[in-house]
This record gives C-alpha cells, sequence and structure tokens, in this order.
C-alpha cells in the first residue's frame, strides 16, 4: 500500500479505561499491545503518525516509543476525548488531511483504511467516514478545511458531531470488525 504524502494519523489512546478496570492499550491479541496493533497499522499507510495519550502515559508510551511516531500527552485527557482530538489536531502542521482512530478496534483491517483514503483522493475536500451499525464513526479522515472545527471540540464530545453536521461520504465497515473494546465481555467476545 503505497503511503500518502499528505495525511496524518491521529491514534487516540488517551482514555482512563474506566469500564474495562485495565489500561485496554495494553491488552494483548496475538501477543502484541492494541497499541502497538493500531501504531503498525498506521505506519502502512503514512509516516506521520501521532499518537495520543493521557492516563497511564509512561507506561504505555513504552510500548511504542521505539517507532518512528510522534507521542504527545493530553494533560487534559480527563475532560475527554474531544480534549485528546483537539489536542491532537492542535499538534498538526504539514498534513493537508487527518484520519482519526482508536487504538481500541484491532479488527478493523488495513483494506478499509485503504478504502477510506481512495474515497477520500476522489472526494478531496469531504469528510470520509466508516459506517457500521448504521451510524457514522471513526475510522474518519478529515480535510484541512475540518482542523478548526476539530480544535475546537472539547470535553467528551468527539467528532461525531461533525459528521451529522457536515456532507459527508462512508465507506461500510462490517460490523463483526467495528468492535471497540470497552468493557470485559468486549474483550471475552473477540480473544
Amino acid at each position: 500500500m503505497k503511503k500518502s504524502d499528505t495525511l496524518a494519523v491521529l491514534i487516540l489512546a488517551a482514555g482512563t479505561s474506566s469500564r474495562l478496570g485495565e489500561p485496554k492499550q495494553l491488552l494483548k491479541l496475538n501477543g502484541k499491545t492494541l497499541i502497538l496493533l493500531a501504531v503498525q497499522k498506521a505506519l502502512k499507510f503514512s509516516d506521520n503518525v501521532i499518537v495520543v495519550l493521557g492516563a497511564k502515559s509512561q507506561i504505555i508510551k513504552k510500548e511504542i516509543e521505539q517507532l518512528p511516531i510522534k507521542i504527545i500527552i493530553n494533560l487534559n485527557y480527563r475532560e475527554g476525548m474531544g480534549s485528546s482530538i483537539s489536542f491532537g489536531v492542535s499538534q498538526l502542521s504539514t498534513a493537508k488531511k487527518v484520519i482519526i482512530m482508536l487504538c481500541d478496534q484491532p479488527l478493523i483491517p488495513l483494506l478499509h483504511f485503504k478504502k477510506l483514503i481512495e474515497k477520500s483522493t476522489k472526494y478531496d475536500d469531504t469528510i470520509i467516514c466508516s459506517e457500521y451499525k448504521n451510524q457514522y464513526a471513526v475510522p474518519t479522515i478529515f480535510p484541512y478545511k475540518y482542523f478548526s472545527d476539530l480544535i475546537n471540540l472539547k470535553g467528551d464530545m468527539g467528532a461525531k458531531k461533525l459528521l451529522l453536521d457536515y456532507l459527508v461520504k462512508s465507506v461500510i465497515l462490517a460490523d463483526n470488525v467495528a468492535i471497540d473494546i470497552d468493557t470485559k465481555e468486549d474483550w471475552k467476545g473477540l480473544i
């Protein structure tokens, strides 16, 4: 897969995993932590990968610090996902687009990211999101013109509001690979 020169990847991994009871970033699937799997996947389509850490950042950082990525720590991570998106996007300097992804969706195949990128190339100025379980969600590609909207996000309000406020194009993602690991039950269903 050819890497994009203009696309940055923002991996959100700052949360406290309160519903799970342990850092989900460090759960292991096939011998690799979820954070490592997410970063390795992102590096297949971009050299501009930024990981936003927060809770337990010092331990989680050790899993990925040897990779060619930028790690940033959101000191306001307790405010929620909007705060991490805002902080992460504010750190982008040269990107013309950003794909926002989570570290707790390890089953999303590389092919899905490829389809998002291809559609984004075709509809250059449009938000390209994933669609599963009859809703728009991440991973999502935002063109530069939406960066200020992303930077203005606050608290626990993620980017979903933008997916509802603006015209978007979507790429269908099968429900069985669109699993978020939020609880012990989610994790048990995966392993």
